[in-house]
């Protein structure tokens, strides 16, 4: 979860054997660096990262499943990312609520400050605005 380390595409070198190690994926969506994000294109990212997790060995564990929303990472110290959304229409923006959470579907990373955008919830068009870059961007899958 080390936003450098996933820049650098660091190695990870173990300092002990193999079978002492837990080993699970994890699948983001990637950051923007200008935070703005399009609802249609999120809605396909989020069907996207579904293919490749069920093509990574979940097919049986997402069978029946649809991308129902998608989940902003933010580090648990941070006070508030001001998540927003913006219809296409002009309206002013809409804040997006922040609560703890778990990052991950498995709970094992521990709580983060999450945004969740739940697809139902807005407007088909619009955007979604992160001025603060997330630590990872999930997918809440139903």
């Amino acid at each position: 979860m080390s936003d450098q380390l996933y820049k650098d595409d660091a190695v990870l070198r173990l300092n002990r054997g193999k079978m002492l190690y837990y080993f699970g994926g994890r699948f983001s969506i990637r950051e923007r660096d200008d935070g703005v994000y399009a609802a249609g294109q999120l809605r396909a990212a989020c069907e996207q990262l579904i293919s490749v997790q069920r093509d990574a060995g979940a097919r049986l564990r997402l069978l029946r499943k649809n991308c129902t929303a998608i989940k902003f990472v933010y580090d648990a110290s941070m006070q508030a990312p001001g998540v927003m959304f913006r219809d296409m229409a002009g309206a002013a923006p809409l804040t997006i609520p922040v609560t703890d959470g778990h990052a991950f579907e498995d709970q094992t990373m521990g709580i983060y400050k999450v945004a969740i955008c739940r697809f139902g919830d807005w407007p088909r068009d619009g955007v979604v605005l992160t001025p603060v870059k997330p630590v990872a961007i999930g997918t809440i899958h139903e």
